[in-house]
């Protein structure tokens, strides 16, 4: 039986005047129905561009990508995708803010109006439906943005450095808050992140990425046992994990401590 995500051989080239440039090379990866994958690597290495190339945003130069089965030449209708910015408007309330998930796939909003407030309940924003953007903090835009995202119900969640910008007390917070929401509703979700902590905490399994060109370097299991509270970070296991990882890292020459 065929993985959930499929991504096989995917080669990403950007041709120019000049020699062509592998954004991505030969990466394969294949993520099971309701696994947590998270990507991490240094800035440059195609981690954004390969989520995109999973999102249907960015058309792949050779290779095969597909979601259950199916081969992705579009955005998948079954998909929810959260940026690092969250790309609210701020004319428009937050529960018409996401609401806009309904919309952007032509159904009717009156059909999700409850969907969207109990979403909204669930991330603790419920009583600020009616409020709009620009009077919520970062935080909690950033939570209507995932609810936003997972409105229509999508089976595959991508995300795309989601918490970067962020306080560190906010992000943990979120962290929790997203482990919870994966744990309940069992969705595949793949997360890029720039943290290796964050990327150990929340994961199944954590891809580390090389550059020039973009590549899988190494995939590692994370067997930490669920629910992950934050006190689990303190733990000699998670700095094994976090270890581990920085080590590969300096291999690659990208760390030289």
């Amino acid at each position: 039986m065929s993985a959930f995500l499929q991504i096989g051989q995917l080669n990403k080239v950007y041709h120019s005047q000049r020699e062509p440039l592998y954004a991505l090379k030969d990466v394969s990866l294949e993520i099971e129905e309701g696994e947590f994958v998270s990507i991490v690597g240094p800035s440059g290495c195609g981690k954004s561009t390969l989520l995109k190339c999973v999102a249907g945003l960015e058309p792949i130069s050779s290779g095969h990508l597909a979601l259950q089965g199916d081969p992705i030449v579009g955005p998948p209708a079954n998909m929810g995708v959260v940026f690092q910015r969250d790309l609210l408007l701020d004319w428009r309330t937050i529960l018409d803010n996401v609401l806009i998930a309904a919309e952007f796939h032509d159904l009717d909003r009156a059909d999700f109006e409850e969907r969207a407030r109990s979403v909204l309940n669930l991330f603790g924003l419920g009583a600020f439906a009616h409020r709009y953007p620009w009077e919520l903090s970062g935080g909690m835009r950033q939570r209507a943005s995932i609810c936003r995202a997972l409105l229509v119900d999508p089976q595959l969640l991508l995300m795309d450095e989601p918490f970067g910008a962020l306080d560190p007390f906010t992000r943990d917070d979120l962290n929790e808050e997203l482990q919870r929401t994966w744990l309940a509703t069992g969705k595949t979700v793949l997360f890029i992140t720039h943290s290796i902590s964050e990327a150990v905490y929340l994961s199944d399994r954590v891809v580390v990425m090389s550059r020039n060109p973009g590549g899988i370097a190494a995939v590692i299991p994370i067997e930490l046992e669920r629910p992950r509270g934050l006190a689990v970070r303190e733990t000699e296991a998670f700095a094994g994990y976090v270890s581990q990882i920085r080590q590969i890292f300096r291999e690659l020459g990208i760390y030289r401590g």
